[in-house]
Order: C-alpha cells, then structure tokens, then sequence
C-alpha cells in the first residue's frame, strides 16, 4: 500500500535532508562491512553464515515451544516475555520447551531472553546486584 502512493519531490528533498545523518552512518558501516567481508573472504563468510543457520536450526528445535517466536501473551515465564510498547506493535518473544535439563534450561532461557532483561543480566553480572537497574 504504502509503495503505490507517490510522494513529491519536494517531500523526498525533505527526507534525505532530515536523514542524511543516517544514510552517512549506513554508508560508512556498509562500505566497512563489505571491505571486511572481502578481507575474510565471502564464500568462506558464506559458509559460516550456512553454519550458524543451521546451528540456530538446531538449537530452536531443542529449545524453543513451537520452534518459533510466539505472541508475549502466550509466554509462562514472566523472564522471557519482552516489554510491550503501549500503543505499538506487539512484540513476539519465546518459550522453552517442557523437560529440558537444567543445563540445557540455562543456555536456552538465555539465548530467548529479551533485550531488556539481558541486559539488566549483563549489568548485574558486571557491577554486582546493587549498580544495576533492576536491583
């Protein structure tokens, strides 16, 4: 819908103008990448970008309900549903699996934790309980 509308040439002056500090950090960290990318080599980053999707494969099989991202509502554990924005779109997060050993528990609640939580994790990890954020 929103590609069919035709937007004026005035508004596209306007919009590069207001974004031109974004597109300045895109373009240099494209430009960075890429030059990278071409040092390490692309058909070996290729095959480790294969590797790492089956890996993340196997690794939501193991530990993910449904194998997949599902709706924040439908998350029992409180540590793993992601922050709603009020108004916003609704934000999916992730379930374990039932019967996952503890071990397999710990490296899985990990990986499918949210943003917000990780890094109140991280902080508590770094600065101790009484520096970070949530306590």
């Amino acid at each position: 819908e929103f590609a069919s509308r035709k937007i004026s040439p005035s508004r596209i002056r306007r919009l590069r103008a207001w974004n031109s500090l974004d597109w300045a950090l895109y373009s240099h960290f494209n430009r960075s990448f890429w030059r990278k990318a071409e040092k390490f080599g692309i058909s070996r980053l290729r095959e480790e970008v294969s590797e790492l999707r089956k890996r993340r494969e196997f690794l939501a099989g193991m530990c993910l309900r449904g194998g997949g991202p599902i709706p924040a509502r439908k998350i029992p554990d409180g540590n793993l549903r992601p922050f709603q924005p009020p108004g916003g779109g609704r934000i999916l997060g992730f379930a374990l699996r039932d019967g996952l050993r503890r071990e397999e528990r710990e490296l899985c609640a990990r990986m499918a934790m949210p943003e917000l939580q990780y890094k109140d994790l991280l902080e508590r990890r770094q600065f101790g309980a009484k520096n970070g954020s949530s306590g």
